[in-house]
């Protein structure tokens, strides 16, 4: 555990020093690339692109994986397979490294398909029957964003090229279509929203990782990289898709009970926002509240393990008196949350300001102003429902304090809440010049902009008061249904487009395999054939899989040879 939590910190650190010596942040770039053109028939190479996203966004990822395996010796110990998690843990975050620094197409597939694959390992972690659903439901819609992908790699082999630009590949119009579709999947957008929340059935430090700067995001940082191939109508389509994720997960998140599930839902939210700022061109914007949302989300999400730990409970009802049990938890959780509404001076507060002036000072028509202010709206109520629940006085543990013994727990919030401040102070002096060059010309009319954000909060602060109060109808437990399970995109996904999609798929291969293999190809002399070779590799001593092997031994020596 701690070799892990070393490592990852002097990785950090080599990482700061690179990018102070070659003076990275000044807009350099290195760029290191394999050639092995000549192995193959068309060209091929393997592109490490340095420069200052990459080296702020690895940094991040190793700084919050090291305060991840502290996190996980403290919330993991009674595990018999520590060893083992760790291990899983390790290789996710090695391929969003991969997917970090190659930004090639076929060095990016190792790292997107390394996620997918690690990702629903230590999704069904717990072994039991809601893990391997919830796992199901995200393997089968992240296949998705690979399909598009290696639909993507085989337009770049149409023209003989597998590098980062290929040509004239710019002018291909699907490229675009299949780069916003895979991207869109990984960062579960709608209508792939569904398997966010329900990949909340991995250990907490895995969501913890996973929901702050690994594979959520990873669709935002390849539409960072890949902007260009977007055009007028995909930044449409991905404009409106964001915004009704973030109208969707801020709907929810008022109505969840589930503390995991009201975080991964604020998560949702604030990467369909990423999103929407890309589908606006401001991608430096988009990066910068990518960074921002990675410390603050990986903090909530600790102080949240923690309360779940040391309480018992999941259920954020029947917590309570947080601030008193676990002072410095309550104290973390408070900030965080803060973080996430935009709270004056704090770190969210800017890279939304940023992301709400860049959007009004274009060209937005009344209804996407307006339910860009409801989305704002939104965050603030679950975000304050959610410190109610936790902070308020009474709850059904009988303890008046908890006792904090893990030095383990206590130094990974230490060291997040520090990185946390450490990498806003950097982003903030970063981006000093962006502001101060926006700012002002973004938000001419600032007391228009809160008055009206102001009375959107009151109105509908309003509507759930009166909610709340009303009867019991039809109407009213409806809409609570409607909104608690995300407009039914949980249900639909769950028991309707995956389980129909997995029994369609088997019965298909039950009737190709039954009906044209065994029945027709078999017969027809496939088995005479497979049977003489099988005698044949027997009489030279040979197993059928020692041949397979040894001719693939061949191959790859005549190949890199």
């Amino acid at each position: 555990m701690w070799n892990g939590v070393v490592v990852y910190f002097l990785l950090c650190i080599i990482l700061m020093a690179l990018m102070m010596k070659m003076s990275l942040g000044e807009g350099l770039c290195l760029v290191i690339e394999w050639e092995s053109s000549e192995k193959f028939l068309g060209e091929m190479g393997f592109l490490m692109m340095v420069d200052w996203v990459s080296c702020l966004f690895v940094m991040s990822v190793f700084f919050i994986s090291g305060c991840v395996n502290l996190f996980s010796g403290f919330y993991m110990s009674h595990e018999s397979f520590l060893k083992r998690f760790s291990h899983i843990l390790h290789t996710f975050v090695l391929s969003m490294a991969i997917l970090i620094l190659f930004p090639g197409y076929l060095g990016l597939m190792v790292g997107w398909d390394g996620l997918g694959v690690v990702s629903f390992l230590l999704v069904v972690y717990y072994m039991n029957s809601g893990s391997l659903s919830a796992g199901m439901i995200t393997a089968i819609s992240n296949r998705v964003g690979d399909v598009c992908f290696i639909l993507a790699i085989g337009l770049f082999s149409c023209s003989l090229s597998y590098g980062a630009m290929g040509g004239d590949i710019f002018e291909v119009a699907i490229l675009g279509v299949l780069i916003m579709v895979g991207s869109t999947t990984k960062s579960a957008q709608v209508p792939f929203s569904a398997w966010l929340p329900e990949a909340m059935a991995a250990p907490t430090p895995v969501s913890t990782l996973v929901h702050s700067s690994t594979l959520v995001t990873a669709g935002v940082y390849v539409l960072i990289r890949f902007s260009d191939y977007l055009g007028e109508v995909e930044k449409s389509m991905l404009m409106v898709l964001s915004m009704m994720t973030i109208l969707l997960a801020g709907s929810s998140g008022v109505f969840e009970v589930d503390m995991k599930k009201v975080v991964a839902l604020s998560t949702l939210s604030q990467v369909g926002m990423m999103m929407f700022t890309i589908a606006m061109g401001a991608n430096i914007v988009a990066f910068f509240h990518l960074l921002v949302h990675a410390f603050f989300k990986a903090a909530m999400f600790m102080c949240v393990g923690g309360v779940i730990f040391y309480s018992g409970y999941q259920d954020a009802r029947f917590l309570g008196e947080v601030w008193f049990k676990l002072p410095m938890t309550g104290c973390l959780l408070v900030f965080t949350n803060l973080s996430l509404m935009g709270f004056p001076f704090l770190s969210g507060f800017y890279s939304k300001e940023m992301i709400v002036g860049s959007y009004l000072t274009g060209s937005c028509s009344f209804i996407s102003f307006f339910l860009l202010f409801v989305s704002l709206a939104f965050t603030v109520f679950y975000a304050f429902r959610l410190m109610m629940l936790t902070l308020r006085d009474g709850g059904l543990s009988s303890l008046t304090h908890y006792k904090m013994e893990s030095g383990f727990y206590m130094a990974s919030l230490m060291l997040m809440a520090n990185g946390a401040s450490v990498m806003a102070i950097v982003m903030q002096s970063y981006f000093a010049f962006f502001i101060s060059s926006n700012v002002e010309s973004s938000f001419f009319q600032g007391a228009v902009f809160y008055l009206f954000l102001g009375v959107v909060i009151l109105i509908f602060f309003n509507v759930f008061l009166l909610m709340m109060l009303s009867n019991k109808s039809l109407l009213n437990n409806g809409l609570k249904s409607f909104l608690s399970k995300m407009w039914f995109l949980s249900p639909l996904s769950g028991s309707v487009i995956s389980s129909g999609f997995l029994t369609s798929v088997s019965r298909f291969v039950s009737y190709v395999e039954m009906g044209c293999i065994r029945s027709y190809m078999w017969q027809s002399g496939l088995k005479e054939v497979v049977f003489l070779l099988s005698e044949k590799s027997r009489k030279v001593n040979f197993s059928m899989f020692g041949v397979i092997l040894f001719y693939c031994i061949c191959f790859v020596v005549m190949v890199f040879l």
